[in-house]
């Protein structure tokens, strides 16, 4: 089914065609367009012209839809149309253009669909999640997997702006964070996310994140799930101060259409990092639309394992039938669990080597003969969630690190990795062929016994159902790669 959600923000209008296929889902189509809607709102008033072009933007959408054969539109509408007073100016012509009902979401609803789409996409169990949209604030508080918490703040990137008129006054930070410390502090839970780790949803942490990653040479990492600790949100917020008194003159990752009101929204978590000493802000791609798409899925229950979720949907929705990536992690597991207790520089790498061997040929999908740079490529760009930027570029290098010594100098070069991490692909890397050679390419067919790591070799028993030769002959091909890289003779004992 194709699943149409419009998202009728305060400071954009957001059109996501999803297409669902048995519990997989993938984005076919999507518009954006900058409204506005919450700003100069007079006495709650939604201002004539952001009207007329709201309503424009949801023509646009509407003839967009009708092309793409859409089972389900779900249109959605949050504060600015909340709390305007003539919000039926809008409502009833966009409601007849679309011949849809536009749900208006309380706070509180807000609150529980961004929590819905983090904890099916990010690995944390105990977080405190803050969405910054235009003209509200969402912050929810969440204990071992579960919203125990949450709060509508009504204050965002726009309010904050006129609040504080920062258009014409940039540097007016002073009273504005000790509005947000009051704000915060008047939380009665508040305390419970000392320290706790925070996920940021929304555009102004998303440019928090790309201004960073620009920095740091590190554009080419995807936004989702990437990390900024304390210093990071400081250094960023230095940089923003300078450009804003006109003492630098660009900064990569900051689009004009959001600088004038980006200020606030970085004030909005620095402030909120400061008062909890939260060392630590995660970056989430997913919020009230995800968990929308989530709940149209899977009703209220959340995914048991994001990874495993994440990699499966990869799966299902990019590779043929019976693809072996599975079955090739069921025989390199025993490996790794093995050799890690000898080795441990391999130690913690174990979602990187189940990442590499679920989508080892992901890279057929586009082209058989150079599958090994497009897997590599694939892996680098795909929504691996539950990983962190640099485990999925290690998934990408162990998936093809034979094949794509010039890539990884790329990313040495700019130090996203080191030599201890090009080492250990190079060990999860011949793992990953030794494991092919003993699949061969047919699933269920060969298992592995038992493991034994006795002196300087390395004693594989293995289970087939058929003549093993043709298997020996291709593990005879990195028996002596094995050799340097692990200091151990390897035998294959079927």
């Amino acid at each position: 089914m194709r699943l149409a959600i419009i998202d009728i923000g305060s400071n954009s209008m957001r059109l996501v065609i999803y297409e669902i296929i048995n519990k997989s889902y993938k984005i076919i189509g999507q518009l954006k367009h900058s409204v506005r809607l919450g700003e100069d709102m007079k006495q709650g008033m939604l201002k004539k012209n952001k009207i007329l072009y709201s309503l424009d933007v949801i023509k646009d959408f509407n003839r967009y839809l009708k092309s793409k054969n859409v089972d389900t539109i779900v249109p959605i509408a949050t504060e600015a149309i909340r709390k305007a007073k003539n919000k039926d100016d809008f409502l009833i012509p966009a409601e007849k253009i679309l011949d849809k009902k536009i749900k208006i979401l309380e706070g509180q609803e807000e609150a529980y669909y961004d929590y819905f789409a983090v904890i099916n996409t990010i690995d944390l169990s105990d977080f405190l999640m803050i969405d910054i949209g235009g003209s509200s604030t969402e912050i929810g508080l969440v204990k071992n997997k579960t919203l125990v918490e949450s709060i509508s703040l009504a204050f965002g990137s726009i309010t904050l702006t006129e609040k504080f008129d920062l258009k014409n006054n940039p540097e007016n930070s002073k009273p504005m964070d000790s509005y947000l410390k009051k704000i915060y502090t008047n939380i009665p839970w508040i305390d419970k996310a000392y320290k706790l780790p925070i996920v940021g949803i929304g555009g102004s942490v998303r440019t928090l994140s790309k201004i960073d990653r620009y920095r740091k040479d590190q554009a080419t990492l995807i936004a989702h799930n990437y990390s900024l600790n304390k210093h990071d949100v400081k250094v960023v917020d230095s940089m923003v101060k300078s450009y804003l008194k006109g003492s630098k003159k660009r900064i990569y990752g900051l689009h004009r259409d959001r600088e004038d009101i980006f200020v606030g929204s970085l004030a909005a978590i620095t402030v909120l990092m400061k008062q909890l000493n939260n060392f630590k802000i995660f970056v989430s791609n997913c919020g009230v639309r995800e968990g929308i798409l989530f709940e149209e899925m899977f009703g209220d229950k959340i995914v048991e394992d994001v990874l495993e979720f994440s990699l499966n949907n990869i799966i299902n929705l990019h590779m043929y039938k019976d693809y072996e990536g599975k079955d090739l992690f069921k025989i390199v597991e025993p490996l790794y669990n093995n050799l890690s207790n000898v080795f441990p520089i391999l130690q913690g790498n174990w979602k990187v080597l189940k990442s590499a061997s679920y989508l080892f040929d992901l890279g057929t999908s586009i082209n058989y003969f150079q599958r090994d740079r497009n897997t590599f490529y694939s892996i680098l760009n795909s929504p691996i969630n539950g990983l962190s930027q640099k485990q999925i570029l290690m998934a990408a290098s162990t998936a093809s690190v034979f094949s794509a010594h010039d890539i990884l100098k790329e990313f040495f070069n700019k130090k996203m990795l080191g030599r201890k991490d090009l080492k250990v692909i190079e060990m999860l890397g011949i793992l990953l062929k030794l494991g092919e050679a003993i699949n061969l390419g047919v699933s269920g067919e060969t298992f592995v016994r038992k493991i034994d790591i006795v002196d300087t070799n390395i004693n594989i028993y293995c289970k087939t159902k058929h003549n093993p030769n043709f298997k020996l002959k291709e593990i005879n091909n990195y028996k002596s790669r094995f050799r340097y890289l692990y200091k151990l003779n390897l035998n294959v004992i079927f």
